[in-house]
C-alpha cells in the first residue's frame, strides 16, 4: 500500500433496492472483496436487547410484543420481532403511525452505534471499503454517511418470486414494499446501478466491475 493510499479515507458505500432485489448478495460479494460491513440489522438486534429500548417499546406497543417465554421476569424480557413487524408493516394509517413510533425509538440508537463503528473504521488505514448495510438506508437517514450509493435493480416479478421462495406470502411482500420509499425515489439517490436479473456469476461480475471502477491505483 502506498503512502497516498494510507492517507486516503475508506470509501463508504450504501446499498439500496426493492425487497428481494439482491441487496444482501451485493453486500456479501463486496465483503468477499475485502469490504468491511456495518450491519444495521445486526446492530438493531443488539439495540432490541437494551432494557431502555425494551421499556420504550412496551410503553408504546404493550407487553404483546414480548415473546411468550420472555415476558417475565423483567430482566429476561425479549422483543418478538415478528410480532412487531405484524403491527407496523401495512398500508393502513394505523400501521404507518406505529412504524413511525418504532423508528423514533430504535433508529437514533442504531445510528449512534453505527456512527461510532464507522468513525473507528475510518481511522484504520487497512480499511479501504465500508458497506453500510441498512435495510432502510434512505428512510433511516444514512445517506449523509455514504460516498456512493448502489441501487440494485431487479424486476418486480423476480423479486416477488424470491420473497415467496423465502417463505413470504404475496401480501407480506406487498405490505413490506408499500412501507418503503418507491423504487424510483430510491434510484434518484443512487450514484451507481447494478442489474440483478441474471445469474449469481453475472452479479458477481457487475460488482467486480464496480469495485474496479473506483479502486485507487
Amino acid at each position: 500500500m502506498t503512502i497516498a493510499q494510507q492517507l486516503r479515507p475508506p470509501l463508504v458505500i450504501g446499498v439500496v433496492g426493492g425487497i428481494a432485489s439482491g441487496k444482501s448478495q451485493v453486500t456479501r460479494l463486496l465483503g468477499e472483496m475485502n469490504a468491511t460491513i456495518i450491519s444495521a440489522d445486526e446492530i438493531a438486534h443488539r439495540v432490541l436487547r437494551e432494557p431502555d429500548v425494551i421499556d420504550a417499546l412496551v410503553n408504546v406497543f404493550s407487553n404483546e410484543i414480548l415473546s411468550e417465554t420472555g415476558r417475565h421476569p423483567v430482566g429476561s424480557r425479549v422483543i418478538d420481532r415478528k410480532k412487531v413487524g405484524s403491527l407496523v408493516f401495512g398500508d393502513s394509517a394505523d400501521c404507518q403511525t406505529k412504524l413511525k413510533k418504532l423508528e423514533a425509538i430504535v433508529h437514533p440508537r442504531i445510528r449512534q452505534i453505527a456512527r461510532s463503528e464507522l468513525e473507528t473504521l475510518k481511522r484504520d488505514a487497512s480499511v479501504r471499503m465500508i458497506i453500510l448495510d441498512a435495510p432502510l438506508l434512505i428512510e433511516g437517514g444514512w445517506l449523509p454517511f455514504c460516498d456512493r450509493v448502489i441501487f440494485v435493480d431487479s424486476p418486480d416479478a423476480l423479486r416477488k418470486q424470491r420473497a415467496m421462495e423465502r417463505g413470504w406470502t404475496a401480501q407480506e411482500w406487498s405490505d413490506r414494499e408499500s412501507a418503503q420509499l418507491s423504487l424510483s425515489e430510491k434510484r434518484l439517490h443512487a450514484t451507481d446501478v447494478l442489474d440483478n436479473d441474471g445469474t449469481l456469476e453475472q452479479l458477481k461480475q457487475s460488482v467486480s466491475e464496480f469495485v474496479a471502477g473506483w479502486s485507487p491505483a
